[in-house]
């Protein structure tokens, strides 16, 4: 990380300090009984992945919460024709030695991992250890349920499929109160550690997506190839620069590894300062809204549809 960065962040944390204000939903939406077939990306499904997801509790690395989500994530996307590979590591921690594993997923039956690939869409699935009745709805569970029905679409898009990765990180977390260049980000920095040349040319970052009336806030520092596309997006879609905006600093979350190797990131991350829910018992399913998901998934798939537009039309 460099100075600069590091200086914004520690201003960011002592931002944390002020007393947050109280900020929920009017009230928790009906969870869908059923998963829907649907040729767009549906909300309601991905509300019903976060919840299966959160119903595992615990899951930090190396629970058994961490590992039921594992095999469901994998049960999901063999349904629409995605393959997937752990990616285990081990790590010196302030708890000590921690084994984590990542998940990795890409397209069709018998996929080469070792194959270069276009880009990388990503998402954390650990949860804050030690929290009283933490689920980690948001933080946590949100991700990956917009990567899974993301996934789903993708599955009728096999060329712009093949051309990515799904990769599901470990380790996000810190064990300590707040993150730090030491403590956090263990799992994405293995992973882009470990990637050899030709590198992605990009990755795209799902941080805190479902929550009703959420303020996705990309980071300060965003490359301006990606800026482009994002804002492109928000402009197509008729998106509120309420709900989609720009942080005012940068943020020290998943993408990072990745941009210190050099490649465009985009990091789209909930305001975690505000309402008070972030890293509490309040962060559960009460919080996540189906509208909610729905405009993270479209962004999503508009985004990924400028970063690899597919063959030409014929």
């Amino acid at each position: 990380m460099t100075p600069r960065i590091g200086l914004i962040l520690l201003t960011a944390l002592l931002m944390q300090c002020g007393k947050p204000v109280e900020t929920l939903p009017d009230s928790a939406e009906t969870i869908p009984a059923q998963l829907q077939e649907t040729d767009h990306f549906n909300g309601g499904n991905a509300m019903f992945h976060a919840a299966r997801i959160t119903e595992m509790g615990d899951r930090s690395a190396g629970t058994p919460g961490y590992r039921n989500q594992l095999e469901y994530l994998k049960r999901e996307l063999a349904k629409h024709g995605w393959t997937c590979r752990e990616q285990s590591f081990e790590e010196e921690t302030p708890k000590g030695r921690v084994r984590f594993t990542n998940l990795r997923a890409r397209f069709g039956p018998e996929p080469d991992f070792r194959a270069p690939v276009q880009g990388l869409l990503t998402c954390h699935i650990d949860t804050k250890p030690d929290i009283p009745g933490f689920t980690g709805a948001n933080d946590g569970a949100s991700g990956a349920a917009a990567i899974l029905e993301t996934a789903r679409i993708l599955s009728g898009e096999p060329v712009r499929a093949r051309e990515m990765e799904l990769v599901f990180f470990d380790g996000e977390e810190s064990f300590a109160e707040h993150m730090d260049n030491d403590d956090g980000l263990y799992g994405s920095k293995h992973y882009a550690a470990a990637l050899q040349p030709p590198l992605p040319r990009w990755q795209l970052n799902l941080d805190m997506v479902g929550r009703q009336g959420k303020k996705i806030r990309i980071p300060a520092m965003t490359p301006q190839s990606m800026y482009q596309v994002y804002s492109r997006a928000i402009r197509e879609l008729g998106y509120s620069p309420q709900e989609w905006g720009i942080s005012g600093y940068a943020i020290l979350d998943d993408h990072v590894p990745f941009m210190e190797r050099g490649m465009d990131t985009l990091n789209l991350i909930d305001d975690f300062e505000d309402g008070n829910w972030w890293h509490t018992s309040k962060d559960n399913m009460g919080i996540l809204g189906e509208k909610s998901f729905k405009n993270t998934g479209e962004m999503t798939l508009h985004i990924l549809r400028q970063l690899l537009p597919g063959p030409p039309s014929t």
